[in-house]
């Protein structure tokens, strides 16, 4: 059996982690898998997504354990509009690489874990908050008004207080407001996968 790579991707709410990790995986091919740990969110009824414990982390791990091991594992679908797992699933192969991504990738111990290569991903506040409107108020269906909101009273507390020490925790920091080529060439050069 092929060894597992875990890689995984934190950084902010709008930073770039999706977009990073999409390019990892379209340049790998059919030697990697993409994990969002978005799979995983509760439905919060108090609407605060932004704290770890709105997410089934230990789901997540003992998925990432099942696929590490060469077993298939059955996922849950996220339901974009309400931000949150579904009842049905989606049943995922092992791959050489698994990326993970999600804003407490890096700041869980659990999931810290089980990762053999770390990257943050630095993005300026407001680039992320603009990006941020642009998706929820197309994925969502929200309002600027609701975005901004939520941004002010849950997002930026928990990024300071803790998704930002992620940084620490990463062997690797970019850049989201770079090139996305050019990051992508730095990133395979450290994990030696230039000519995958």
């Amino acid at each position: 059996m092929t060894p597992t790579t875990i890689i995984g991707i934190g950084g902010g709410s709008g930073a770039g982690k999706t977009t990073l990790a999409r390019a990892i995986v379209d340049r790998l091919d059919s030697r990697a898998l993409l994990i969002s740990h978005d799979r995983y969110y509760f439905h919060m009824a108090c609407g605060n997504y932004d704290k770890p414990e709105a997410l089934n982390t230990s789901l997540m791990i003992a998925h990432l354990e099942t696929l590490r091991s060469g077993e298939p594992a059955e996922l849950p679908i996220y339901d974009e509009i309400n931000s949150c797992q579904t009842t049905e699933t989606e049943r995922v192969i092992p791959k050489p690489i698994i990326l993970v991504e999600g804003i407490f990738v890096l700041t869980v111990p659990g999931i810290l874990n089980t990762l053999d290569f770390k990257i943050f991903v630095e993005t300026p506040s407001q680039s992320r908050l603009e990006r941020r409107l642009v998706r929820d108020s197309t994925e969502k269906l929200r309002s600027q008004t609701s975005i901004i909101q939520e941004w002010h009273k849950n997002v930026m507390p928990t990024h300071q207080a803790l998704v930002q020490q992620g940084a620490s925790k990463a062997d690797l920091i970019i850049s989201g407001d770079r090139d996305i080529s050019k990051t992508l060439e730095v990133i395979l050069q450290r994990l030696d996968l230039t000519h995958a």
